[in-house]
């Protein structure tokens, strides 16, 4: 799920042009774009508070009329959301599942290793390390 809420709409449209397979669905919850309130903790031990807004769009749909997919992205883009629940509702089909872990799913993974390796390079970057001298006494 995460993956598929943080991939590019441009990668989903590719992994389902892979598929090479016309799938129909039918929305339990269309595209819809909404608000949610952010929360966050101090420390991570404190009481939560408000950090703030942010905008997001679910999709809710049905495959099969027995598989739901669901998704939840970040921003106002509806394909996103759509195709996010479109690929949630294919995994959990044994005729899919494979073909979507060996094509989409291993393509996001590394996709998203690289972000991850060049963002921790470029945090190395700053990196402050700090050392305390010994006065002699």
């Amino acid at each position: 799920m995460q993956l598929l809420a943080g991939a590019d709409t441009a990668d989903l449209k590719a992994g389902y042009e892979q598929l090479n397979e016309k799938i129909s669905y039918t929305y339990l919850v269309k595209p819809e774009t909404g608000i949610l309130m952010v929360q966050g903790r101090a420390d991570g031990t404190l009481a939560p508070f408000c950090l703030g807004e942010m905008t997001v769009t679910r999709c809710i749909l049905t495959v099969l009329d027995s598989i739901q997919g669901y998704a939840m992205v970040q921003g106002s883009d509806q394909e996103h959301a759509r195709l996010a629940a479109l690929f949630d509702a294919l995994l959990q089909m044994p005729a899919f599942h494979e073909k979507v872990m060996a094509t989409l799913m291993l393509a996001l993974k590394t996709k998203e290793q690289q972000k991850n390796q060049n963002l921790a390079r470029e945090i190395s970057d700053t990196t402050v390390e700090f050392f305390t001298l010994k006065r002699g006494e």
